[in-house]
Protein backbone atom coordinates (compact mmCIF):
# COMPACT_ATOMS: atom_id res chain seq x y z
CA UNK A 1 0.00 0.00 0.00
CA UNK A 2 2.88 2.37 0.74
CA UNK A 3 4.01 2.23 -2.88
CA UNK A 4 0.60 3.61 -3.89
CA UNK A 5 1.02 6.45 -1.44
CA UNK A 6 4.51 7.14 -2.80
CA UNK A 7 3.04 7.25 -6.30
CA UNK A 8 0.33 9.71 -5.31
CA UNK A 9 2.59 11.95 -3.28
CA UNK A 10 5.12 12.06 -6.09
CA UNK A 11 2.47 12.96 -8.66
CA UNK A 12 1.16 15.74 -6.46
CA UNK A 13 4.61 17.14 -5.75
CA UNK A 14 5.60 16.84 -9.41
CA UNK A 15 2.58 18.75 -10.58
CA UNK A 16 2.98 21.44 -7.94
CA UNK A 17 6.60 21.85 -9.01
CA UNK A 18 5.51 22.11 -12.65
CA UNK A 19 3.05 24.88 -12.01
CA UNK A 20 5.22 26.47 -9.35
CA UNK A 21 8.30 26.91 -11.50
CA UNK A 22 6.31 28.66 -14.22
CA UNK A 23 4.51 30.82 -11.69
CA UNK A 24 7.34 31.88 -9.42
CA UNK A 25 10.50 31.72 -11.50
CA UNK A 26 11.09 33.83 -14.55
CA UNK A 27 14.68 32.93 -15.31
CA UNK A 28 18.22 33.23 -13.98
CA UNK A 29 19.19 36.41 -12.16
CA UNK A 30 20.87 39.20 -14.06
CA UNK A 31 24.29 40.24 -12.79
CA UNK A 32 24.80 43.78 -11.57
CA UNK A 33 21.14 44.57 -11.00
CA UNK A 34 20.95 47.80 -9.01
CA UNK A 35 18.31 50.14 -7.70
CA UNK A 36 18.65 53.72 -8.82
CA UNK A 37 19.63 54.91 -5.36
CA UNK A 38 22.55 52.44 -5.33
CA UNK A 39 23.93 53.23 -8.77
CA UNK A 40 27.04 55.38 -9.23
CA UNK A 41 26.67 57.37 -12.43
CA UNK A 42 29.50 57.50 -14.93
CA UNK A 43 29.75 59.64 -18.07
CA UNK A 44 29.02 57.69 -21.23
CA UNK A 45 30.77 60.11 -23.59
CA UNK A 46 34.13 59.88 -21.89
CA UNK A 47 33.94 63.35 -20.36
CA UNK A 48 33.00 64.64 -16.94
CA UNK A 49 29.70 66.37 -16.37
CA UNK A 50 30.02 70.11 -16.85
CA UNK A 51 28.34 72.47 -14.44
CA UNK A 52 27.78 75.09 -17.16
CA UNK A 53 25.50 72.83 -19.19
CA UNK A 54 22.81 75.11 -20.60
CA UNK A 55 20.03 72.51 -20.73
CA UNK A 56 18.60 69.83 -18.48
CA UNK A 57 20.43 67.14 -20.45
CA UNK A 58 23.28 65.43 -18.64
CA UNK A 59 25.47 62.64 -20.00
CA UNK A 60 25.68 60.42 -16.97
CA UNK A 61 24.01 56.98 -17.26
CA UNK A 62 20.58 58.26 -16.26
CA UNK A 63 20.81 61.75 -14.82
CA UNK A 64 18.53 63.47 -14.08
CA UNK A 65 16.40 60.58 -12.82
CA UNK A 66 12.86 60.32 -14.15
CA UNK A 67 10.32 61.26 -11.53
CA UNK A 68 8.84 58.15 -9.86
CA UNK A 69 5.34 57.40 -11.08
CA UNK A 70 5.51 60.12 -13.75
CA UNK A 71 2.89 60.40 -16.48
CA UNK A 72 3.83 59.42 -20.02
CA UNK A 73 1.88 61.00 -22.86
CA UNK A 74 0.77 58.12 -25.10
CA UNK A 75 -1.50 60.05 -27.47
CA UNK A 76 -0.34 60.64 -31.06
CA UNK A 77 1.00 64.17 -31.44
CA UNK A 78 1.78 64.41 -35.15
CA UNK A 79 0.48 63.14 -38.46
CA UNK A 80 -0.27 59.43 -38.85
CA UNK A 81 1.29 57.28 -41.57
CA UNK A 82 -0.40 53.95 -42.30
CA UNK A 83 1.67 51.01 -43.53
CA UNK A 84 -0.02 48.06 -45.21
CA UNK A 85 1.79 44.80 -46.02
CA UNK A 86 0.75 41.14 -46.40
CA UNK A 87 1.84 40.38 -42.80
CA UNK A 88 0.90 43.50 -40.87
CA UNK A 89 -0.83 46.86 -40.85
CA UNK A 90 0.98 49.51 -38.87
CA UNK A 91 0.59 53.16 -37.99
CA UNK A 92 3.52 55.54 -37.32
CA UNK A 93 3.14 58.88 -35.56
CA UNK A 94 5.45 61.47 -37.15
CA UNK A 95 5.97 62.98 -33.68
CA UNK A 96 8.90 60.86 -32.53
CA UNK A 97 8.41 58.38 -35.42
CA UNK A 98 6.69 56.01 -32.96
CA UNK A 99 4.64 52.95 -33.80
CA UNK A 100 1.17 53.55 -32.35
CA UNK A 101 -0.51 50.50 -33.92
CA UNK A 102 0.78 47.20 -35.27
CA UNK A 103 -1.84 44.66 -36.36
CA UNK A 104 -0.79 41.13 -37.33
CA UNK A 105 -2.93 39.93 -40.22
CA UNK A 106 -2.31 36.21 -39.66
CA UNK A 107 -3.45 36.28 -36.03
CA UNK A 108 -7.02 36.91 -34.91
CA UNK A 109 -7.66 38.43 -31.50
CA UNK A 110 -10.26 35.78 -30.65
CA UNK A 111 -11.01 32.26 -31.83
CA UNK A 112 -14.74 32.81 -31.23
CA UNK A 113 -15.03 36.23 -32.85
CA UNK A 114 -16.11 37.16 -36.35
CA UNK A 115 -12.49 37.24 -37.47
CA UNK A 116 -12.43 40.98 -38.13
CA UNK A 117 -10.38 41.96 -35.06
CA UNK A 118 -6.65 41.31 -35.42
CA UNK A 119 -3.98 41.06 -32.74
CA UNK A 120 -2.65 44.58 -32.18
CA UNK A 121 0.61 44.75 -30.24
CA UNK A 122 -0.10 48.31 -29.14
CA UNK A 123 -3.90 48.29 -28.85
CA UNK A 124 -4.12 48.16 -25.04
CA UNK A 125 -0.61 49.31 -24.16
CA UNK A 126 1.51 52.39 -24.62
CA UNK A 127 2.90 53.13 -28.10
CA UNK A 128 6.31 51.73 -28.94
CA UNK A 129 9.62 53.33 -28.05
CA UNK A 130 10.64 56.92 -28.68
CA UNK A 131 14.22 57.55 -29.84
CA UNK A 132 15.02 60.77 -27.94
CA UNK A 133 18.06 62.72 -29.17
CA UNK A 134 19.96 64.60 -26.49
CA UNK A 135 22.59 67.21 -27.37
CA UNK A 136 24.73 68.85 -24.72
CA UNK A 137 23.90 72.54 -24.42
CA UNK A 138 20.93 72.42 -26.79
CA UNK A 139 17.32 71.86 -25.75
CA UNK A 140 15.64 69.49 -28.23
CA UNK A 141 11.99 68.33 -28.19
CA UNK A 142 11.27 64.96 -26.61
CA UNK A 143 9.16 63.93 -29.60
CA UNK A 144 11.01 65.12 -32.70
CA UNK A 145 8.45 66.63 -35.14
CA UNK A 146 9.56 64.73 -38.25
CA UNK A 147 8.37 65.43 -41.75
CA UNK A 148 7.45 62.54 -44.03
CA UNK A 149 6.97 63.21 -47.73
CA UNK A 150 5.66 59.81 -48.74
CA UNK A 151 1.99 60.48 -48.09
CA UNK A 152 -0.29 59.26 -45.33
CA UNK A 153 -0.56 55.69 -46.65
CA UNK A 154 2.22 53.34 -47.75
CA UNK A 155 1.68 49.90 -49.31
CA UNK A 156 4.41 47.26 -49.35
CA UNK A 157 3.65 44.64 -51.96
CA UNK A 158 4.50 40.97 -51.50
CA UNK A 159 8.15 40.21 -52.15
CA UNK A 160 9.30 43.84 -51.86
CA UNK A 161 10.94 46.13 -49.31
CA UNK A 162 10.46 49.84 -48.85
CA UNK A 163 12.28 52.64 -47.05
CA UNK A 164 10.48 55.40 -45.16
CA UNK A 165 12.57 58.47 -44.35
CA UNK A 166 11.45 60.76 -41.54
CA UNK A 167 13.43 64.03 -41.59
CA UNK A 168 13.82 66.94 -39.18
CA UNK A 169 16.24 69.88 -38.90
CA UNK A 170 16.54 71.85 -35.66
CA UNK A 171 16.85 75.66 -35.62
CA UNK A 172 20.51 75.21 -34.60
CA UNK A 173 21.31 73.16 -37.72
CA UNK A 174 21.11 69.57 -36.48
CA UNK A 175 19.49 67.30 -39.09
CA UNK A 176 18.06 63.91 -38.18
CA UNK A 177 17.15 61.23 -40.72
CA UNK A 178 15.18 58.40 -39.11
CA UNK A 179 14.94 55.75 -41.85
CA UNK A 180 12.71 52.67 -41.61
CA UNK A 181 13.36 49.65 -43.85
CA UNK A 182 10.26 47.45 -44.02
CA UNK A 183 10.07 44.00 -45.59
CA UNK A 184 6.73 42.61 -46.76
CA UNK A 185 7.79 39.08 -45.77
CA UNK A 186 9.20 39.78 -42.30
CA UNK A 187 8.10 41.11 -38.92
CA UNK A 188 11.58 42.62 -38.51
CA UNK A 189 11.95 46.36 -39.13
CA UNK A 190 15.44 47.82 -39.67
CA UNK A 191 16.17 51.42 -38.71
CA UNK A 192 18.99 53.87 -39.37
CA UNK A 193 19.29 56.98 -37.23
CA UNK A 194 21.62 59.52 -38.86
CA UNK A 195 22.60 62.81 -37.18
CA UNK A 196 24.27 65.54 -39.29
CA UNK A 197 25.92 68.47 -37.52
CA UNK A 198 25.70 71.81 -39.33
CA UNK A 199 25.73 74.02 -36.23
CA UNK A 200 29.19 75.46 -36.88
CA UNK A 201 30.57 73.80 -33.73
CA UNK A 202 31.34 70.31 -32.50
CA UNK A 203 28.44 68.78 -30.57
CA UNK A 204 28.18 66.06 -27.95
CA UNK A 205 25.12 63.88 -28.41
CA UNK A 206 23.49 60.82 -26.94
CA UNK A 207 20.47 58.77 -28.01
CA UNK A 208 18.04 57.69 -25.31
CA UNK A 209 15.38 55.08 -26.11
CA UNK A 210 12.28 55.45 -23.90
CA UNK A 211 9.62 52.74 -23.99
CA UNK A 212 6.54 52.73 -21.73
CA UNK A 213 4.61 49.49 -21.40
CA UNK A 214 2.41 47.24 -19.28
CA UNK A 215 3.33 44.32 -17.03
CA UNK A 216 0.89 41.88 -15.47
CA UNK A 217 1.20 38.46 -13.86
CA UNK A 218 -1.66 35.99 -14.30
CA UNK A 219 -0.45 33.03 -12.24
CA UNK A 220 -0.41 29.36 -13.19
CA UNK A 221 -3.25 29.34 -15.69
CA UNK A 222 -1.04 30.34 -18.61
CA UNK A 223 -3.24 33.28 -19.53
CA UNK A 224 -2.26 36.50 -21.26
CA UNK A 225 0.53 37.59 -18.96
CA UNK A 226 2.43 40.76 -19.87
CA UNK A 227 6.16 41.07 -19.28
CA UNK A 228 9.06 43.38 -19.79
CA UNK A 229 11.72 41.07 -21.14
CA UNK A 230 15.38 41.63 -21.89
CA UNK A 231 18.57 39.70 -22.49
CA UNK A 232 21.52 41.12 -20.56
CA UNK A 233 24.91 39.43 -20.84
CA UNK A 234 23.32 36.19 -22.12
CA UNK A 235 20.76 36.02 -19.28
CA UNK A 236 17.05 36.54 -19.87
CA UNK A 237 15.14 38.63 -17.34
CA UNK A 238 11.32 38.71 -17.22
CA UNK A 239 9.55 41.37 -15.16
CA UNK A 240 5.81 40.86 -14.67
CA UNK A 241 5.10 43.43 -11.96
CA UNK A 242 5.60 47.16 -11.56
CA UNK A 243 8.81 47.96 -9.63
CA UNK A 244 8.53 49.98 -6.45
CA UNK A 245 11.41 52.23 -7.49
CA UNK A 246 13.81 52.67 -10.37
CA UNK A 247 16.05 49.69 -11.10
CA UNK A 248 18.99 49.27 -13.46
CA UNK A 249 20.39 46.29 -15.35
CA UNK A 250 23.93 46.70 -16.58
CA UNK A 251 25.68 44.56 -19.17
CA UNK A 252 25.59 43.81 -22.88
CA UNK A 253 21.96 44.48 -23.80
CA UNK A 254 21.18 42.15 -26.72
CA UNK A 255 17.49 43.05 -26.92
CA UNK A 256 14.64 44.33 -24.78
CA UNK A 257 10.94 45.00 -25.07
CA UNK A 258 7.50 43.82 -24.01
CA UNK A 259 5.90 40.43 -24.49
CA UNK A 260 2.56 38.72 -24.01
CA UNK A 261 1.97 35.00 -23.97
CA UNK A 262 2.41 34.52 -27.71
CA UNK A 263 3.68 37.87 -29.07
CA UNK A 264 6.55 40.26 -28.54
CA UNK A 265 7.75 43.71 -29.57
CA UNK A 266 11.49 43.96 -29.09
CA UNK A 267 14.28 46.50 -29.67
CA UNK A 268 17.66 45.15 -30.84
CA UNK A 269 20.22 47.95 -30.27
CA UNK A 270 23.16 46.36 -32.14
CA UNK A 271 25.79 47.98 -29.96
CA UNK A 272 27.70 45.01 -28.58
CA UNK A 273 28.88 47.30 -25.78
CA UNK A 274 28.13 47.27 -22.09
CA UNK A 275 25.17 49.55 -21.54
CA UNK A 276 22.35 50.09 -19.05
CA UNK A 277 18.59 49.57 -18.99
CA UNK A 278 16.59 51.42 -16.38
CA UNK A 279 13.06 50.49 -15.33
CA UNK A 280 10.93 53.11 -13.59
CA UNK A 281 7.35 52.84 -12.27
CA UNK A 282 4.68 55.00 -13.91
CA UNK A 283 1.52 56.48 -12.43
CA UNK A 284 -0.83 53.86 -13.88
CA UNK A 285 -0.86 50.57 -11.99
CA UNK A 286 1.05 47.87 -13.85
CA UNK A 287 2.94 50.29 -16.10
CA UNK A 288 6.65 50.98 -16.25
CA UNK A 289 9.08 53.00 -18.35
CA UNK A 290 12.12 51.27 -19.85
CA UNK A 291 15.05 53.50 -20.82
CA UNK A 292 18.12 52.50 -22.79
CA UNK A 293 21.01 54.89 -23.48
CA UNK A 294 23.42 54.51 -26.37
CA UNK A 295 26.97 55.59 -25.54
CA UNK A 296 27.42 59.29 -26.27
CA UNK A 297 29.70 60.64 -29.00
CA UNK A 298 31.11 63.89 -30.40
CA UNK A 299 30.24 65.02 -33.93
CA UNK A 300 32.49 67.68 -35.48
CA UNK A 301 30.86 70.41 -37.57
CA UNK A 302 29.99 69.15 -41.04
CA UNK A 303 30.19 65.50 -39.99
CA UNK A 304 27.52 62.84 -39.38
CA UNK A 305 26.91 60.04 -36.89
CA UNK A 306 24.99 56.85 -37.70
CA UNK A 307 23.32 54.35 -35.39
CA UNK A 308 21.41 51.29 -36.52
CA UNK A 309 18.98 48.99 -34.76
CA UNK A 310 16.26 46.49 -35.53
CA UNK A 311 12.77 46.05 -34.14
CA UNK A 312 10.88 42.75 -34.04
CA UNK A 313 7.10 43.01 -33.68
CA UNK A 314 5.49 39.64 -34.21
CA UNK A 315 4.69 36.17 -32.85
CA UNK A 316 6.87 34.20 -30.45
CA UNK A 317 7.44 31.46 -32.98
CA UNK A 318 10.80 29.63 -33.07
CA UNK A 319 10.97 29.31 -36.86
CA UNK A 320 10.64 33.10 -37.16
CA UNK A 321 12.90 34.12 -34.27
CA UNK A 322 15.80 31.72 -34.84
CA UNK A 323 16.86 33.12 -38.26
CA UNK A 324 16.95 36.67 -36.86
CA UNK A 325 19.83 35.80 -34.54
CA UNK A 326 20.70 37.76 -31.41
CA UNK A 327 19.48 34.71 -29.44
CA UNK A 328 16.01 36.22 -29.83
CA UNK A 329 14.34 32.80 -29.66
CA UNK A 330 15.36 32.62 -25.98
CA UNK A 331 12.44 34.99 -25.38
CA UNK A 332 10.24 31.87 -25.56
CA UNK A 333 9.93 30.41 -22.08
CA UNK A 334 10.80 26.71 -22.44
CA UNK A 335 11.26 26.29 -18.70
CA UNK A 336 13.81 24.21 -16.82
CA UNK A 337 14.13 21.47 -19.42
CA UNK A 338 14.44 23.54 -22.58
CA UNK A 339 16.97 21.07 -24.00
CA UNK A 340 14.10 18.53 -24.09
CA UNK A 341 11.28 20.95 -24.87
CA UNK A 342 12.80 22.30 -28.10
CA UNK A 343 13.24 18.94 -29.90
CA UNK A 344 9.89 17.73 -28.57
CA UNK A 345 8.20 20.84 -29.96
CA UNK A 346 9.85 20.19 -33.32
CA UNK A 347 8.63 16.60 -33.16
CA UNK A 348 5.10 17.76 -32.32
CA UNK A 349 5.19 20.14 -35.30
CA UNK A 350 6.44 17.31 -37.51
CA UNK A 351 3.58 15.08 -36.38
CA UNK A 352 1.13 17.87 -37.10
CA UNK A 353 2.45 18.17 -40.65
CA UNK A 354 0.91 14.72 -41.18
CA UNK A 355 -2.23 14.90 -39.04
CA UNK A 356 -3.05 18.60 -39.57
CA UNK A 357 -4.70 18.79 -36.16
CA UNK A 358 -2.84 19.50 -32.96
CA UNK A 359 -5.37 17.61 -30.86
CA UNK A 360 -4.58 14.41 -32.76
CA UNK A 361 -0.87 15.23 -32.71
CA UNK A 362 -0.94 15.59 -28.90
CA UNK A 363 -2.64 12.20 -28.60
CA UNK A 364 -0.03 10.58 -30.83
CA UNK A 365 2.96 12.11 -29.02
CA UNK A 366 1.44 11.00 -25.68
CA UNK A 367 1.14 7.42 -26.96
CA UNK A 368 4.74 7.51 -28.22
CA UNK A 369 6.08 8.82 -24.92
CA UNK A 370 4.18 6.23 -22.91
CA UNK A 371 5.36 3.50 -25.29
CA UNK A 372 9.00 4.52 -24.83
CA UNK A 373 8.70 4.22 -21.06
CA UNK A 374 6.40 1.19 -21.13
CA UNK A 375 9.04 -1.55 -20.54
CA UNK A 376 10.57 0.25 -17.56
CA UNK A 377 7.18 1.13 -16.09
CA UNK A 378 5.79 -2.38 -16.43
CA UNK A 379 8.92 -3.98 -15.00
CA UNK A 380 8.76 -1.72 -11.98
CA UNK A 381 5.00 -2.20 -11.47
CA UNK A 382 5.23 -5.98 -11.78
CA UNK A 383 8.04 -6.03 -9.23
CA UNK A 384 5.91 -3.98 -6.84
CA UNK A 385 2.90 -6.23 -7.30
CA UNK A 386 4.96 -9.30 -6.59
CA UNK A 387 6.31 -7.68 -3.46
CA UNK A 388 2.77 -6.80 -2.39
CA UNK A 389 1.65 -10.42 -2.80
CA UNK A 390 4.58 -11.64 -0.73
CA UNK A 391 3.71 -9.12 1.95
CA UNK A 392 0.07 -10.27 1.96
CA UNK A 393 1.16 -13.90 2.50
CA UNK A 394 3.24 -13.12 5.57
CA UNK A 395 0.73 -10.67 7.03
CA UNK A 396 -0.45 -13.09 9.78
CA UNK A 397 3.15 -13.56 10.91
CA UNK A 398 3.73 -9.80 10.81
CA UNK A 399 0.64 -9.17 12.92
CA UNK A 400 1.74 -11.82 15.40
CA UNK A 401 5.17 -10.22 15.79
CA UNK A 402 3.65 -6.78 16.26
CA UNK A 403 1.38 -8.10 18.96
CA UNK A 404 4.15 -10.10 20.66
CA UNK A 405 6.60 -7.19 20.80
CA UNK A 406 4.13 -4.32 21.00
CA UNK A 407 5.91 -2.96 24.07
CA UNK A 408 9.41 -3.26 22.58
CA UNK A 409 9.62 -1.41 19.28
CA UNK A 410 13.31 -2.09 18.81
CA UNK A 411 12.84 -5.84 19.16
CA UNK A 412 9.74 -5.67 16.97
CA UNK A 413 11.66 -4.01 14.13
CA UNK A 414 14.50 -6.53 14.42
CA UNK A 415 12.11 -9.48 14.20
CA UNK A 416 10.19 -7.92 11.29
CA UNK A 417 13.42 -7.41 9.33
CA UNK A 418 14.36 -11.03 9.97
CA UNK A 419 10.92 -12.08 8.68
CA UNK A 420 11.33 -9.92 5.56
CA UNK A 421 14.73 -11.46 4.89
CA UNK A 422 13.40 -14.98 5.32
CA UNK A 423 10.67 -14.47 2.69
CA UNK A 424 12.74 -12.29 0.29
CA UNK A 425 10.85 -9.09 1.04
CA UNK A 426 12.69 -5.78 0.64
CA UNK A 427 10.64 -2.95 2.18
CA UNK A 428 12.70 -0.34 0.34
CA UNK A 429 11.80 -1.90 -3.00
CA UNK A 430 8.41 -0.22 -2.73
CA UNK A 431 10.18 3.07 -3.47
CA UNK A 432 11.18 1.61 -6.82
CA UNK A 433 7.72 2.47 -8.04
CA UNK A 434 8.80 6.09 -8.19
CA UNK A 435 11.74 5.33 -10.50
CA UNK A 436 9.76 5.44 -13.77
CA UNK A 437 8.16 8.69 -12.62
CA UNK A 438 11.53 10.20 -11.75
CA UNK A 439 12.89 9.31 -15.18
CA UNK A 440 9.79 10.68 -16.92
CA UNK A 441 9.68 13.82 -14.79
CA UNK A 442 11.81 15.98 -17.15
CA UNK A 443 9.64 14.83 -20.07
CA UNK A 444 6.45 15.80 -18.21
CA UNK A 445 7.90 19.23 -17.42
CA UNK A 446 8.99 19.75 -21.03
CA UNK A 447 5.56 18.77 -22.37
CA UNK A 448 3.95 21.03 -19.79
CA UNK A 449 5.94 24.07 -20.99
CA UNK A 450 5.44 23.25 -24.67
CA UNK A 451 1.68 23.00 -24.37
CA UNK A 452 1.44 26.14 -22.21
CA UNK A 453 3.60 28.37 -24.41
CA UNK A 454 3.47 27.03 -27.97
CA UNK A 455 1.78 29.50 -30.31
CA UNK A 456 0.90 26.58 -32.60
CA UNK A 457 -1.88 25.59 -30.20
CA UNK A 458 -3.36 29.10 -30.25
CA UNK A 459 -6.83 28.96 -31.86
CA UNK A 460 -6.19 25.33 -32.80
CA UNK A 461 -9.52 23.41 -32.56
CA UNK A 462 -10.16 19.81 -31.55
CA UNK A 463 -13.59 18.19 -31.37
CA UNK A 464 -15.75 20.53 -29.22
CA UNK A 465 -12.71 22.61 -28.15
CA UNK A 466 -12.25 25.78 -30.29
CA UNK A 467 -8.82 26.69 -28.85
CA UNK A 468 -6.34 24.21 -27.37
CA UNK A 469 -4.39 27.06 -25.78
CA UNK A 470 -7.38 27.92 -23.56
CA UNK A 471 -9.51 25.92 -21.10
CA UNK A 472 -12.39 24.17 -22.85
CA UNK A 473 -15.92 25.26 -22.01
CA UNK A 474 -19.15 23.62 -23.14
CA UNK A 475 -21.41 26.10 -21.39
CA UNK A 476 -21.71 28.30 -18.34
CA UNK A 477 -23.61 26.79 -15.42
CA UNK A 478 -26.79 28.87 -14.97
CA UNK A 479 -27.14 31.24 -12.01
CA UNK A 480 -23.63 30.67 -10.66
CA UNK A 481 -21.62 31.59 -13.77
CA UNK A 482 -19.07 28.77 -13.43
CA UNK A 483 -17.88 27.31 -16.76
CA UNK A 484 -18.59 23.62 -17.33
CA UNK A 485 -15.47 21.92 -18.69
CA UNK A 486 -15.75 18.38 -19.99
CA UNK A 487 -12.11 17.47 -20.58
CA UNK A 488 -10.92 17.80 -16.93
CA UNK A 489 -13.90 15.65 -15.88
CA UNK A 490 -12.93 12.94 -18.39
CA UNK A 491 -9.37 13.13 -17.08
CA UNK A 492 -10.55 12.67 -13.48
CA UNK A 493 -12.85 9.80 -14.44
CA UNK A 494 -10.02 8.00 -16.25
CA UNK A 495 -7.78 8.42 -13.23
CA UNK A 496 -10.50 7.15 -10.90
CA UNK A 497 -11.06 4.06 -13.06
CA UNK A 498 -7.34 3.32 -13.21
CA UNK A 499 -7.20 3.64 -9.44
CA UNK A 500 -10.12 1.22 -8.97
CA UNK A 501 -8.40 -1.35 -11.19
CA UNK A 502 -5.29 -1.36 -9.04
CA UNK A 503 -5.38 -4.09 -6.36
CA UNK A 504 -5.06 -2.69 -2.85
CA UNK A 505 -2.72 -4.31 -0.38
CA UNK A 506 -4.11 -4.68 3.15
CA UNK A 507 -0.87 -5.89 4.67
CA UNK A 508 -0.24 -2.71 6.58
CA UNK A 509 -3.81 -2.60 7.96
CA UNK A 510 -5.12 -0.23 10.61
CA UNK A 511 -5.74 3.49 10.55
CA UNK A 512 -2.73 4.11 8.34
CA UNK A 513 -4.28 2.14 5.49
CA UNK A 514 -7.67 3.82 5.92
CA UNK A 515 -6.06 7.26 5.71
CA UNK A 516 -4.17 6.32 2.56
CA UNK A 517 -7.28 4.89 0.91
CA UNK A 518 -9.21 8.10 1.61
CA UNK A 519 -6.37 10.14 0.15
CA UNK A 520 -6.39 8.01 -2.99
CA UNK A 521 -10.13 8.42 -3.41
CA UNK A 522 -9.87 12.20 -3.38
CA UNK A 523 -6.82 12.54 -5.65
CA UNK A 524 -8.77 12.47 -8.97
CA UNK A 525 -11.11 15.15 -7.64
CA UNK A 526 -8.22 17.32 -6.47
CA UNK A 527 -6.53 17.12 -9.85
CA UNK A 528 -9.76 17.94 -11.68
CA UNK A 529 -9.80 21.26 -9.85
CA UNK A 530 -6.06 21.79 -10.39
CA UNK A 531 -6.49 21.31 -14.14
CA UNK A 532 -9.80 23.18 -14.40
CA UNK A 533 -8.36 26.45 -15.73
CA UNK A 534 -5.27 25.11 -17.50
CA UNK A 535 -4.97 25.11 -21.31
CA UNK A 536 -7.00 22.27 -22.82
CA UNK A 537 -3.99 21.04 -24.83
CA UNK A 538 -2.22 20.25 -21.57
CA UNK A 539 -5.34 18.63 -20.08
CA UNK A 540 -5.74 16.55 -23.24
CA UNK A 541 -2.20 15.23 -22.84
CA UNK A 542 -2.83 14.26 -19.21
CA UNK A 543 -6.24 12.74 -20.04
CA UNK A 544 -4.80 10.51 -22.76
CA UNK A 545 -1.98 9.56 -20.41
CA UNK A 546 -4.51 8.48 -17.76
CA UNK A 547 -6.50 6.46 -20.30
CA UNK A 548 -3.31 4.70 -21.35
CA UNK A 549 -2.65 3.99 -17.66
CA UNK A 550 -5.88 1.96 -17.61
CA UNK A 551 -4.68 -0.24 -20.46
CA UNK A 552 -1.27 -0.50 -18.83
CA UNK A 553 -2.84 -1.52 -15.51
CA UNK A 554 -4.91 -4.23 -17.21
CA UNK A 555 -1.73 -5.63 -18.76
CA UNK A 556 0.20 -5.51 -15.47
CA UNK A 557 -2.59 -7.20 -13.49
CA UNK A 558 -2.82 -10.04 -16.02
CA UNK A 559 0.95 -10.42 -16.10
CA UNK A 560 1.16 -10.64 -12.32
CA UNK A 561 -1.64 -13.23 -12.20
CA UNK A 562 0.12 -15.26 -14.88
CA UNK A 563 3.39 -15.16 -12.93
CA UNK A 564 1.56 -16.33 -9.80
CA UNK A 565 -0.16 -19.13 -11.71
CA UNK A 566 -3.65 -17.72 -11.12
Amino acid sequence: MENRLNWIIFLLIAFLIMIGHAYFFGGPPIPEKQTQSETTSQPTDGSSTSSDNTSSVQFDDFDPEPDPFEEVDSTPQGSLVTIDSPLYKGVIDTAGARFVSWELKDYKASANGDGSELVNLFSKAQPSFNALLQVKGIDLPEFIPYQFNGGSSVTISEGTTKELNFIWTSPQGITVNNIFELDASSYLVKQRFEITNSTGNSIQERLLVKWPGQVQAVGMTGGDSKNFITQVSDSVERIDSQPDKAEQYKGVITWFGFSEKYFMSSFLPETGAETVIQLSPLSQEGELLAQFAYPGSSIPNGQSSLRTWEVYMGPLEPKLLKPIGYDLDSAINYGWFGFLAKPMLQFLEWLNSYFHNYGISIIVITIIIRALFFPLTVKSMVSMKQMQLKTEKVKPEMDALKEKYKDDKSKQNTELMALYSKHGINPLSQLGGCLPLLIQFPVFIAIYDILRHSIDLRHSPFLWIPDLSQPDMLFEIPYIGIPFRLLPIIMGAAWFLSQKMTPMSTAMGGENMQLQMKLMQYMPIIFVFLFWNLPSGLVLYWTVSNILSIAQQVYVNRKVMALQGV
